[in-house]
């Protein structure tokens, strides 16, 4: 990886040309324009309004295109305002690298922001001088982007940018991958072999590690059913056949009844947090267990592991589909599909009473093939997973293990940027977009393909349903007020339409669609809502709630 030698430029132009070389063709910033006057009409960067935002938008940003995300936060005061999409980035193994504005460390007042980051970041990168600036980078890109993707940060002084220097090819120091040798293969095959009710195991790290092609070699060759994290929804089309849903808390009946049975269940880049697993005690307590995951830590952390393999899936995968690899027994598959059918109900609607799963049906219908949906953290982000049917990897942009509110508007702000007039469906509830709805006026200004879809009841609904379900109606703190959201759109120059009925509903989300730019729509949903299926606390993912609505 290198470009050629070339005469003295700033170390901005060559950083430009550092980010170009990695595949990243777009940055993020707070508030203000950076000091890269020249490289910035050939190099695009978007300023929002929120440091918070700004590291949502290059997570969005990164997780909508493989890339790295970057962006630059402005003094070391920046930093405990992103503090909360920083540990949304760590938790799901987003690469991203943030340059942060050096100030005089002895003349800080704020809190370190070395040691503020310590525990979120995979390296925190101090650059002495400007000579330094390129080298250090390029080390933070290679460093997000090894192993685990996680953040670093490099704490620089953006009047270096202005500096001209000469500088020498970059060269990439990426490590090679670790091999997975024949006879660990040769063990997992025989598994496969023996094994009478497989089941697969979809976790965020098929898409992180762009192994959807594999998975789906794995999976044509061997029949077995399988199941997806929240994270891994999208590694296969959510249609194809042999897929039983989301498994956990929120899981399908299906999903949750055949790892339940499973006496062979193969885990693919998967962390086991309490959503997944449920009663750890109750989790596939029949199964041998198989876990491929690049990060050791993650093996046998919370599930004991039989078969830990610690490697690239990618990699892993492909090594294994390279075998004689065995069919699995149609009498097991046909007993798993068969549970589709007594999944569980979702509420049918009469007359004109407003229902997400119609809306995101709608939703779907109309929207491009191509799009992206991105969804905050509430009862909104589940009816997305179980009723938004994703087709491909790296369509879905969500805060897994954070839970962030407020995530998803910023993170529509990145994915948007993934190419030119990207549509972006962001699907939000009144209680989440309050977060950052200041980042309107970063899509009011930058006319950003982004359909905003509002699910308006009153309430922060996944807490209000938690209260309902499992402490008597105790209702506390948790019915909310909004502002009128289409006359804020309107304020900010951005459409917006309001839906009370299907038919309301139905022309809007039409109008929103073939309107240029953004649009807001604000859907008016029962108050009372609930999300099913659901695990109470402390039970067994068989013991889920499926609802009687």
């Amino acid at each position: 990886m290198s470009t050629a030698i070339s005469t003295k430029k700033t170390v901005s132009h060559y950083l430009m040309d550092l980010f170009n070389t990695y595949s990243i063709t777009h940055a993020f910033t707070t508030g203000h324009p950076l000091p890269f006057s020249p490289q910035q009409k050939t190099f695009p960067i978007t300023s929002l309004v929120h440091d918070q935002a700004t590291v949502h938008a290059a997570d969005g940003y990164s997780r909508a295109t493989g890339s790295v995300g970057v962006c630059f936060l402005r003094n070391d005061q920046a930093l405990p305002s992103a503090i909360t999409s920083i540990a949304t980035a760590k938790l799901d193994s987003v690469p991203l690298v943030i340059m942060l504005n050096q100030s005089n460390r002895e003349s800080r007042i704020n809190a370190d922001p070395f040691s503020m980051s310590q525990a979120l970041t995979k390296d925190y990168i101090y650059v002495q001088n400007h000579t330094d600036v390129l080298n250090s980078v390029q080390t933070a890109i290679e460093r997000a982007k090894e192993g685990r993707p996680g953040i670093v940060i490099v704490e620089v002084n953006f009047h270096h940018f202005d500096a001209y220097i000469t500088h020498k090819p970059y060269v990439s120091t990426k490590k090679p991958a670790l091999k997975l040798k024949d006879d660990q293969a040769n063990l997992i095959c025989d598994a496969i072999k023996h094994a009478e009710r497989p089941v697969v195991l979809v976790g965020g790290g098929v898409i992180i590690g762009q192994a959807h092609a594999e998975l789906h070699d794995f999976i044509t060759q061997t029949e077995i059913p399988f199941v997806s994290t929240l994270m891994g929804l999208g590694a296969l089309d959510e249609d194809h056949p042999l897929h039983l849903g989301m498994v956990g808390m929120h899981g399908t009946y299906s999903a949750n009844r055949a790892v339940h049975k499973a006496d062979l269940l193969i885990c693919l880049g998967v962390r086991f947090s309490d959503r997944i697993t449920g009663n750890i005690k109750g989790f596939s307590p029949y199964s041998k267990k198989i876990q491929i995951d690049i990060d050791p830590a993650e093996i046998n952390k919370l599930i004991p592991v039989d078969m830990p393999l610690i490697g690239d899936v990618k990699d892993v995968l492909a090594k294994i589909n390279s075998k004689h690899l065995q069919k699995t027994s149609v009498t097991w598959i046909n007993e798993a599909l068969s549970w589709h059918q007594t999944s569980a109900k979702f509420h049918k609607v009469t007359h004109e009473l407003l229902d997400p799963s119609m809306i995101l049906t709608t939703l779907q219908q109309e929207a491009r093939c191509d799009c992206l949906v991105a969804t905050d953290v509430g009862q909104h982000q589940m009816w997305t997973a179980h009723h938004f049917r994703l087709r491909g990897p790296r369509q879905l942009l969500t805060s897994g293990g954070f839970g962030t509110m407020g995530y998803g508007l910023p993170a529509a702000i990145g994915g948007a940027r993934k190419k030119a007039n990207q549509q972006v469906i962001l699907i939000s509830g009144d209680g989440s977009f309050q977060m950052n709805l200041q980042e309107l006026m970063t899509v009011s200004r930058e006319r950003l393909n982004i359909k905003i879809a509002i699910f308006q009841n009153g309430y922060l609904g996944m807490v209000r349903q938690w209260q309902q379900l499992f402490y008597e109606r105790k209702y506390s703190e948790v019915k909310i007020s909004s502002p009128d959201f289409s006359m804020l759109a309107e304020s900010y120059g951005i459409n917006s339409g309001k839906a009370h009925t299907i038919k309301e509903a139905k022309a809007l989300i039409k109008q929103a669609m073939a309107t240029d730019g953004p649009f807001l729509m604000t859907f008016a949903i029962e108050d009372e809502k609930n999300v099913y299926p659901i695990v109470p606390p402390g039970s067994r993912n068989t013991e889920a709630m499926l609802g009687g609505e």
